[in-house]
């Protein structure tokens, strides 16, 4: 989906993400409903950012969202797609999109929270379900709807997020995404497990 020539920008930070990965960082956003399945047991490196953006002169979302949409990002995923660490997956960082698929979660989802301003996405296999500019803006609180509806049988929930935080005397845009394969079947079988269940007080 992305360009197939990429921006000078976007090389040199994935060339430098090493230097740029700071030893102290801690996450700001998790995803926790669909949950995802890791591919590495180092909490350091599951709940950190997948890299730091520094240096191209980002001080604002209008900045960022500019800049991509000046260079033929037509959405955050195009920008997003590309191996952007060491070690990563190209499309889904450090998330297995192999792993077993869940159920749809009844219209919601869940994370930490959009603690910093920057735009995000969230995509059902090719249908984008979420979008926002600056999702620290428009997404109040850590629980927010989302429609499963054009997950019909199986299918891959794919989350970016770019968050801008003033870190060490320079704006950082931190890199974060992640594939969650879900299942609409399952889901119906774990509705109809829970009918099933029948509460005794008397037992």
């Amino acid at each position: 989906m992305a360009p197939s020539v990429f921006s000078s920008l976007v090389v040199a930070a994935v060339l430098s993400s090493g230097e740029l990965l700071a030893p102290t960082a801690t996450a700001h956003q998790v995803v926790l409903l669909p949950s995802p399945t890791y591919t590495t047991d180092d909490k350091d490196t599951k709940y950190a950012p997948l890299t730091f953006l520094e240096g191209q002169g980002y001080e604002t979302v209008e900045d960022f969202n500019g800049w991509r949409r000046n260079n033929g990002y037509k959405t955050l995923r195009d920008f997003m797609e590309y191996t952007v660490a060491d070690g990563a997956d190209y499309y889904c960082g450090f998330t297995n999109v192999n792993a077993a698929p869940q159920p749809n979660p009844d219209g919601a989802m869940r994370s930490t929270g959009y603690t910093h301003d920057g735009p995000c996405e969230v995509w059902l296999d090719s249908t984008r379900v979420l979008q926002s500019d600056n999702c620290h803006e428009t997404i109040i609180g850590k629980t927010y709807n989302l429609d499963y509806s054009s997950c019909k049988g199986t299918c891959t929930l794919r989350w970016y997020w770019l968050g801008v935080r003033f870190l060490k005397n320079a704006y950082s845009w931190q890199i974060y995404k992640a594939c969650i394969p879900l299942s609409a079947s399952a889901r119906r079988l774990e509705v109809a497990a829970n009918k099933s269940v029948v509460f005794d007080p008397t037992a």
